[in-house]
């Protein structure tokens, strides 16, 4: 099915879904970039991570990303609750951590590095699937994140578009309750 540019909004199914909540407060890491062009910290904790905070310390705009993880006929994973996390740091004197999370049936290990750019207000996440090739190969990997845009989880939305044959989200945004109102990011 193709997925086409449009400036109609959509609504999701479910909508409006649960309450928002914020995360667990108990955390395993904190980061941020050593230079101070980057204004972007990050939380981690049971093996995921939790809030990005930006532009300042005191603005979360995330509650959590993670991945889920299914073979699509026997078992779905969520990263959170279903695996278990070793949490290390990159190196005794970085910022960044290296996240591994195993199945526990011993199939397939989800490995991230997390990092902020520090010449730009982002987190990066460098992800690899280790495992048998021949299970690997069965395997399908979703990011779920849970943006609480400008402090809050009521109200996000997004635009999808279609670049060099690949989805990406266009920009997320904050609608004001009770205005038309809203904060957009872009991403890409």
């Amino acid at each position: 099915m193709a997925v086409k540019d449009t400036d109609q909004l959509h609504e999701a199914f479910g909508r409006p879904g649960i309450p928002p909540r914020w995360t667990s407060s108990s955390k395993e890491g904190i980061g941020t970039a050593y230079s101070a062009s980057s204004r972007v910290w990050f939380t981690i904790s049971y093996g995921i991570l939790n809030e990005i905070y930006f532009p300042t310390i005191d603005h979360r705009q995330t509650r959590d990303m993670q991945f889920l993880i299914t073979d699509g006929e026997g078992f779905f994973h969520e990263e959170r609750r279903d695996l278990d996390h070793e949490i290390e740091c990159i190196a005794t004197d970085a910022l960044g951590y290296r996240v591994t999370s195993s199945d526990r049936n011993h199939r397939y290990r989800l490995v991230k590095e997390i990092i902020s750019d520090p010449h730009q207000s982002c987190v990066l996440i460098n992800t690899r699937l280790e495992g048998d090739p021949g299970f690997l190969k069965k395997l399908r990997v979703y990011a779920l994140l849970a943006p609480h845009l400008d402090i809050g989880g009521y109200g996000n939305s997004a635009r999808r578009f279609k670049t060099a044959g690949k989805n990406s989200v266009k920009e997320l945004c904050k609608q004001r309750r009770g205005s038309e109102a809203a904060t957009c990011r872009m991403w890409t």
